[in-house]
Order: structure tokens, then sequence, then C-alpha cells
């Protein structure tokens, strides 16, 4: 009994720092950036590839893409300064400058960015080639 009790305690107590050590470790890819929040603020955004530490079970880490992406806009109708009407497709080409303030400003969101981006692709869209040189 009293062998089983010093083979047991010891490997538990190894299995338990790894799992620690593995919850506080943090890996960033080259093209993202890794946000590590804690109680929900952001303490530390990480912006250089490689390995970094957190606390864990009290922070967490979460990745936001540091290239350019492609948003393709659904086709529209436009109505032209001569009054006809025709369809015009687009797309966007963004990237996060400044993760800070787009989790601020967008909670982090991809997708939330893009439905912000819409309307305004849109209106522009709308105004240029409606636009009337007169």
């Amino acid at each position: 009994m009293k062998k089983t009790v010093k083979i047991v305690i010891p490997v538990v107590l190894v299995l338990a720092l790894l799992v620690i050590l593995a919850g506080s470790l943090v890996v960033t890819q080259p093209d993202e950036y890794t946000i590590i929040k804690q109680f929900g603020a952001v303490v530390n955004i990480i912006d250089q590839p490689g390995l970094s530490l957190k606390t864990p079970f009290v922070q967490s880490a979460s990745t936001l893409p540091k290239t350019e992406m492609l948003y393709d806009l659904a086709a529209s109708d436009v109505i032209t300064s001569d009054k006809k009407s025709m369809v015009a497709d687009s797309f966007v080409l963004w990237r996060i400058v400044d993760p800070l303030k787009f989790i601020q400003t967008l909670s982090g969101s991809v997708s939330g960015a893009e439905a912000r981006l819409d309307p305004a692709v849109y209106n522009s869209l709308k105004t240029v080639i409606s636009y009337n040189k007169a």
C-alpha cells in the first residue's frame, strides 16, 4: 500500500504540473496577433511570432489575423447619373492595423468589421457611380 502511494503521488503531481505548464504557454504565428485577456480586459497584445507565457486559469488567449483580408460584397443594383440601372460587384481588401482599437470598437469580430464595411462601401459606390459631372 505504501509503495503505490509513493508512486501515485509523484505521478499526479507531475501530471498537474504539466497541465499548468501547458495552460500557460501561448504560440503566436507570424501572420497573427495574439490577444491576452484577463477577466475580459486586454492586458497584452503579442505581434511578434514565438512562444509567450500567460497566467493559467486567469488569462485567456485569442488571435486576430495580421494578413490582408478580402471581403467580397454582394452584387447590387445602382442607378447611374443618366438614370440607368446597373449591377455593381465590389470587394474590399482590408487588414487590422491597431488590434486594441479593433477589439474596443468591434469586439474583435472580423465578421462584425465586414458587416460595418458593407453599408460604407455600398454608399460610396453608389455616390461614385451616380455622380453627375455637370
